[in-house]
């Protein structure tokens, strides 16, 4: 378990969505696509995909949509690219976590957002895991 700290970013994207949709775009899937070739050129890697969404809407239905955005990235990385699930954690926070103003359409915008990071295992980390077994006579 203490091999989970020696990872690094490799790879981050933010992948943006219209108003209220949890389809993925045409680019949005050229940014996974680009995303998951670089992850399965890795040994060891683990991929955190976090939803969100601008602050218009109630909380509990922009909850809701944040998650439905983090499925819909899970999915495609999965089944387009056959990253196996365990490689995935996921989390939809709704509008929680703003990287733009609301106030404006072009920060709307930034805030309707996947992040979408690819950590890998640190390569200059020279400890090796051993197992010892010893019988008992």
């Amino acid at each position: 378990m203490t091999a989970l700290d020696n990872f690094q970013v490799a790879v981050s994207e933010n992948v943006l969505f219209a108003i209220a949709e949890s389809r993925l775009s045409a680019e949005a899937k050229k940014q996974l696509d680009t995303l998951a070739y670089q992850a399965l050129g890795q040994k060891r890697y683990m991929i955190e995909v976090h939803g969100f969404t601008d602050k218009t809407g109630n909380a509990a239905m922009n909850l809701d949509l944040s998650r439905q955005r983090a499925d819909e990235v899970v999915r495609y990385l999965t089944l387009q690219h056959k990253i196996p699930l365990f490689r995935i954690s996921q989390l939809g926070s709704g509008s929680m976590v703003q990287v733009a103003d609301n106030r404006t359409r072009a920060g709307r915008k930034q805030n309707r957002r996947v992040e979408v990071r690819v950590y890998v295992a640190d390569p200059t980390d020279g400890r090796k895991v051993t197992a010892s077994v010893s019988s008992r006579r």
